[in-house]
């Protein structure tokens, strides 16, 4: 178990795995979590995000699984709040009309258990089209501090007189996956996020998560119209302390029409403390989100995640995420 000291290190309380007072003054207030995950060999992987809109009234719940042939994914946007309970055992629940989801806290930022149970459409694979059921059970750990930059002074990532933050953790998951009665077991590594506030989509961003048995990164970089380039987050290796990144570039080619297989290209990642780690990038799968509802007025923007390989210039390899979201181009 790691203590509250290194847990907390970077701001984060212990009661920040919960959920927060909301400002009824912002309708995009958006207080959400996710669970990324996947097995060394990329076989397996899965994406999931809780969140909700209280101002709107509306929960916002997407899944996308892999089990190395099919890419399920359900995407939920207009979920009734009012049927989410919120608690401190349970610290999210909702369970309504053929869908189930839950994280129970078992430690404060240290260990918790994911589940979903629901019905899932292949987008991509030898079953695409098909709507399968499919269930989640992560028993989830940390490996580090609830990482944070603080929460930021972005004025429309923020609330006068509200908490406003989020924190990104490296995580080590055992469970299984079900999809349409075959079990797969699950020993898994990936990311987990918590964020809350006044959150407006209309920005350009790349998220990039490797978490492997020597280290774990997170960079990412964030465009918002008006706003000096956001280039943060950390790296972690395997008995040090977590290092901030000071500068992330990422050389990418993406391709519109493409969304299985969206994204490859070269990044760059450069620490406070002088260390440099650079690489390639390979999709394995991937699928774009529907965040089209998020904008007034609605329109769509190339919002896509994809797992992909990494093969460092020191010649490790390693699977990992990345995820970007852009302004939408024709896909004539």
């Amino acid at each position: 178990m790691l203590s509250e000291h290194t847990l907390c290190q970077f701001g984060i309380a212990l009661q920040d795995e919960y959920s927060h007072p909301f400002s009824a003054d912002h309708s995009d207030w958006n207080e959400s979590y996710f669970f990324d995950w996947y097995t060394e060999d990329g076989s397996a992987a899965g994406h999931c995000r809780i969140g909700w809109h209280p101002v709107q009234q509306r929960i916002l719940f997407w899944l996308h699984l892999w089990d190395g042939k099919d890419w399920l994914v359900i995407e939920e946007s207009r979920l009734p709040f009012a049927a989410m309970s919120l608690g401190d055992e349970s610290v999210f629940h909702y369970e309504q009309w053929g869908l189930r989801f839950s994280y129970d806290c078992q430690t404060p930022l240290q260990a918790g258990k994911l589940k979903v149970d629901g019905f899932a459409r292949v987008a991509h694979g030898p079953r695409l089209g098909m709507v399968l059921p499919v269930s989640i059970a992560l028993d989830v750990n940390a490996l580090g501090a609830a990482y944070s930059r603080g929460g930021g002074s972005v004025d429309s990532h923020s609330a006068q007189g509200f908490s406003t933050n989020r924190y990104e953790q490296p995580i080590q998951a055992e469970g299984q996956m079900i999809i349409d009665e075959i079990t797969t077991p699950l020993s898994v590594r990936g990311e987990r996020d918590h964020s809350w506030g006044p959150r407006p989509w209309d920005m350009q961003w790349q998220f990039f998560v490797v978490n492997n048995a020597n280290f774990s990164l997170q960079a990412t970089q964030v465009e918002i119209p008006e706003w000096p380039l956001i280039q943060i987050g950390y790296f972690h290796a395997l008995g040090q302390e977590m290092e901030h990144l000071s500068e992330t570039k990422f050389e990418l080619t993406i391709d519109a029409n493409n969304p299985f297989a969206p994204v490859h290209g070269n990044f760059t990642l450069q620490c406070e403390s002088g260390r440099s780690l650079s690489g390639k990038i390979e999709s394995i799968a991937g699928s774009e989100i529907d965040i089209t509802h998020a904008f007034t007025p609605v329109k769509r923007t190339e919002y896509r995640r994809a797992l992909v390989r990494c093969t460092f210039d020191t010649g490790e390899t390693s699977m990992g995420w990345l995820e970007y979201n852009r302004a939408a181009f024709s896909s004539n």
